[in-house]
C-alpha cells in the first residue's frame, strides 16, 4: 500500500520566530509564480538519487527531483512498484521533490522497478510524456531485457505484462492482476525495461483500465500475434507491436427512456449501425400486442434505437417493449430481450435542429444531413428552401432517411466552389425559421493504388487503407492472383496503409480473443504515407512479407 505526507515545510517540524528589524517581515510560503501563458510543457525528471540501475540496494530513500512543482494526487496514483509491496510504502511531496521511502526488508538478489505513469501531471495537469522506469537491485546484477513496441488505436493506451509460470492455462492469467504495467506515448512507443530472462504473455488496453484485471465484456484490448513473448537473458525485443480494438462483446439491451407522448429511446452496449433491417420489434399494453411500430437508429447516436407508435398516447399505465432477432453480424445478435416502460409526462418541447450546429462545407456530390432532436410526425414535411449566391432559388431534393433526419441536395447537384443558403420553416420548430450557408468544395477526383506483394504464402493477405483527416474513410482489398493488391476508386487524399495476415479468412483484421486464447493476426503498418491524386493509378514498391513479418 501507498500512502502519502504533503509536508507544508520544516515549519511544521520547529517554531521559526520572525524578527521584524525595521519594518514588518512576512514567513513565506513556498509558491511557484503565478501568471503568464498557459503551461502546456510536460514535467519531466531531473535528477534521481540514489540513480536507476544501483546495485546492492539496501532500501535508502529515493529521491525523484521533478522539473516543476507536482500534483500530490496524481502522484499517489502515479506510481507503481514491481513487484508489488504487502507493506505500507511511504512517499513523501514537497513542491518538485518526491521521496520514496522503502521498507528495510527487502528480498535478496531481486531488482525493484519503480514506473512512474503517464498519470502524473504537474500542479497544471500537464502529464509526463511518456512513462518512466527505474530499476534498483538488492543484488549485484540487474536484469536488461526489454521488450518494446507501438500500440496502433484511437484513444490512450497502457499495456500488461505477464511473467508465466505455469503454461497449462495461458488464458487465465490474462484475468489475473499484471505483472508489470506501462503507459503509451501520444506516439503509441511502449517499453518495459529490466526484464529477466522468461516466456511473457503481453495486452493491450485503454489506459483508464490500466492494473485491473482483465474484463472481456467491458473493456477494449488487443493481442500481439505471437502467443507467447520469449525473452533471452538481457535480450532487446522490439516490434511487438498490437492494435487495441474491441472485445467481442455480447449485444445487449442497457436501458430506455419514455418522453411521455408516443416515441421512446432504447440504448445499447454497441453500436447498431450495421444491423439486419428484418428484426421485430413489438409493444405490449392494455392486453394489446402491436407489432406495426416504427423504429430506426438514432440518427446523434449509434448505440440506441428509437420508436415511435400512434397509439403509444392511448396507455393507460405501462408498456413493455420487446425486440426479437437483432443481429449486428454472425457472431453479435439479441435473440430476445424486454424492457417495461412507465408513463410518464408528455414531451412538449419544439424540435431543435442537432446537426450540423454551424454552417458547412460539402463535396459537390454529398447531401446535406439535417438531424433533428425529436421524431416529425409522418403528416409534417417542414418547408426547405435553398438559393444559390444567397438570391437564385434552385430546386431542392428531399430525401427523408427518419422522422428524425433528412437528407438534402440540389436536383442538379452542387455546383463546386459555390455558396448556397438554406432556409428551413416550420410552427413545430425552436426555431422557427432557420438560415444555413453551405459552402462546396472542388470535385473530388479519385486515384487508384497498386501493392505488389512477395514471400512464402500471400494468398491470405490484406491491406486496409484509411484517410488522414477522415478516419471514416476506409477501404479494404485483398492478394488477387497476380499476388497484388489493388485499390480503385480512391478519393484523393494521403492514406496510411496496413498489410495483415487474415488468417482465418473472415475479411477483417482480427484483434486477438482470450477465451479461447488465439493471438491477434499478424499486421505490418507501413512507415510512410501515400497520396492519391485523382486521375493517377500509384504502383508501390514491391513488399516482401519475409522481410517484415517479425
Amino acid at each position: 500500500m501507498i500512502w502519502i505526507r504533503n509536508y507544508f515545510y520544516l515549519f511544521l517540524q520547529s517554531a521559526i520566530v520572525c524578527i521584524p528589524i525595521f519594518f514588518i517581515q512576512y514567513c513565506a510560503v513556498i509558491k511557484p509564480p503565478s501568471g503568464g501563458p498557459k503551461d502546456t510543457t510536460s514535467p519531466y525528471l531531473v535528477h534521481v538519487k540514489p540513480p536507476s540501475g544501483s546495485l546492492n540496494y539496501k532500501g535508502e530513500k529515493i529521491v525523484l527531483q521533478f522539473s516543476e512543482y507536482m500534483n500530490s494526487n496524481s502522484i499517489e496514483k502515479g506510481i507503481r512498484i514491481f513487484p508489488n509491496f504487502k507493506d505500507e510504502l511511504s512517499i513523501i511531496i514537497h513542491g518538485d521533490i518526491v521521496t520514496i521511502d522503502f521498507p528495510a526488508d527487502l528480498e535478496r538478489d531481486q531488482t525493484y522497478v519503480i514506473n512512474l505513469s503517464r498519470n502524473i501531471t504537474d500542479e497544471h495537469g500537464v502529464e509526463l510524456a511518456d512513462a518512466i522506469s527505474l530499476a534498483y537491485s538488492t543484488g549485484d546484477k540487474i536484469s536488461k531485457g526489454s521488450i518494446s513496441g507501438i500500440v496502433y488505436g484511437e484513444g490512450k493506451s497502457a499495456v500488461h505484462l505477464w511473467k508465466i509460470k505455469d503454461h497449462n492455462n495461458l488464458q487465465e492469467i490474462f484475468l489475473t492482476d499484471p505483472n508489470y504495467i506501462t503507459d503509451v506515448s501520444n506516439k503509441g512507443i511502449f517499453t518495459f525495461q529490466y526484464l529477466s530472462k522468461s516466456d511473457y504473455l503481453i495486452l493491450s488496453i485503454d489506459r483508464n483500465f490500466a492494473g485491473m484485471p482483465l474484463n472481456t465484456d467491458r473493456m477494449i484490448y488487443g493481442l500481439n500475434w505471437n502467443k507467447i513473448i520469449p525473452l533471452q537473458s538481457d535480450q532487446v525485443l522490439s516490434n511487438v507491436n498490437m492494435f487495441k480494438g474491441q472485445a467481442e462483446s455480447q449485444l445487449k439491451l442497457l436501458s430506455g427512456e419514455w418522453y411521455g407522448d408516443n416515441w421512446g429511446r432504447i440504448f445499447f452496449n454497441l453500436s447498431l449501425k450495421n444491423i439486419n433491417e428484418d428484426y421485430m420489434l413489438k409493444i405490449i399494453y392494455d392486453k394489446k400486442v402491436n407489432t406495426s411500430v416504427t423504429s430506426f437508429i438514432d440518427p446523434e447516436d449509434e448505440k440506441s434505437l428509437i420508436f415511435s407508435h400512434p397509439s403509444l398516447i392511448d396507455v393507460s399505465e405501462t408498456f413493455k417493449v420487446i425486440i426479437n432477432d437483432l443481429y449486428i453480424d454472425e457472431n453479435t445478435h439479441l435473440d430476445s430481450a424486454s424492457l417495461n416502460f412507465l408513463l410518464s409526462e408528455n414531451d412538449t418541447s419544439l424540435i431543435k435542429l442537432t446537426s450540423p450546429k454551424s454552417d458547412i462545407t460539402t463535396a459537390p456530390k454529398s447531401p446535406i444531413e439535417l438531424k433533428f432532436s425529436k421524431p416529425t410526425p409522418k403528416s409534417k414535411i417542414f418547408d426547405y428552401q435553398l438559393f444559390k449566391n444567397d438570391t437564385l432559388e434552385v430546386k431542392e431534393k428531399v430525401m427523408i432517411v427518419s422522422p428524425m433526419q433528412v437528407n438534402i441536395i440540389p436536383r442538379t447537384n452542387w455546383d463546386p466552389r459555390t455558396n448556397y443558403l438554406l432556409i428551413i420553416n416550420d410552427d413545430l420548430l425552436q426555431d422557427s425559421t432557420i438560415k444555413l450557408n453551405i459552402s462546396t468544395l472542388n470535385y473530388v477526383r479519385y486515384g487508384g493504388l497498386q501493392i505488389p506483394i512477395t514471400g512464402a504464402v500471400v494468398n491470405s493477405f490484406g491491406a486496409e487503407i484509411e484517410n488522414i483527416k477522415n478516419k471514416e474513410l476506409k477501404k479494404l482489398s485483398f492478394v488477387n492472383s497476380e499476388e497484388e493488391i489493388i485499390f480503385k476508386q480512391i478519393p484523393e487524399g494521403k492514406y496510411t496503409i496496413t498489410i495483415f495476415n487474415d488468417i482465418n479468412k473472415d475479411y477483417k483484421y482480427s484483434f486477438g480473443k482470450i477465451k479461447p486464447f488465439e493471438p491477434a493476426e499478424w499486421f505490418y503498418v507501413m512507415p510512410d504515407t501515400v497520396e492519391i491524386r485523382g486521375n493517377w493509378d500509384i504502383e508501390l514498391p514491391m513488399i516482401n512479407v519475409e522481410e517484415v513479418y517479425k
